[in-house]
């Protein structure tokens, strides 16, 4: 080996311990990520979100009123819920703002989950009496989203029946009723 083979050896190796220790070196800085709360909530159909709900006459005296076919599931309730802490949840309330007729109920079923979100989308209550006191829809809701539009998320099926007591029965009169129902996204409490 000649000698300027060998000098550039040793400067080689006199240079291994300056870039070893070079690639040791770090530096780091501080990345802040910020999720918000979201409490968001729609309700949509293909049409209208206005509903009419007819019942039949009987078609023999002594029958009563048939409220058997009277029901509707043309509206989809949509929403977005990014809960504070993982323990948190929310519901869904529903009730009724106007005066409903006596002698009759307004129920209303969340349907199971359909469509394209994701999360903890909760439970449905199950058929719930709508009045003008709160009632639960749906619960545990946790982070989730429905995705948008119809066919997304759950769809309401609403149903009037008649309250089969007497007393009830007798507060039945031919009218036409206009009333609202009012969801709200809230915290459990």
């Amino acid at each position: 080996m000649n000698l300027k083979a060998t000098i550039r050896i040793v400067i080689l190796l006199s240079w291994f311990p300056v870039c070893s220790y070079s690639q040791s070196n770090s530096t780091n800085h501080k990345i802040n990520i910020e999720i918000p709360e979201v409490a968001l909530l729609g309700l949509v159909s293909d049409g209208t979100t206005n509903i009419n709900l007819t019942s039949t006459s009987p078609l023999e005296a002594g029958n009563s009123i048939n409220f058997a076919d009277t029901q509707n599931s043309s509206i989809w309730i949509n929403y977005s819920s990014i809960i504070a802490k993982t323990n948190n949840r929310r519901k869904v309330i529903a009730m009724v703002e106007g005066e409903m007729p006596g002698g009759i109920r307004l129920m209303v079923e969340a349907s199971n989950v359909l469509g394209t979100g994701k999360g903890k989308m909760g439970e449905s209550a199950g058929l719930v009496a709508l009045s003008n006191q709160p009632s639960d829809i749906i619960t545990d809701i946790g982070s989730c989203y429905t995705g948008k539009g119809i066919n997304n998320g759950r769809y309401l099926t609403y149903k009037l029946e008649m309250d089969k007591s007497t007393e009830n029965y007798a507060l039945l009169s031919q009218a036409q009723t206009s009333i609202n129902v009012i969801y709200t996204l809230t915290d459990n409490n």
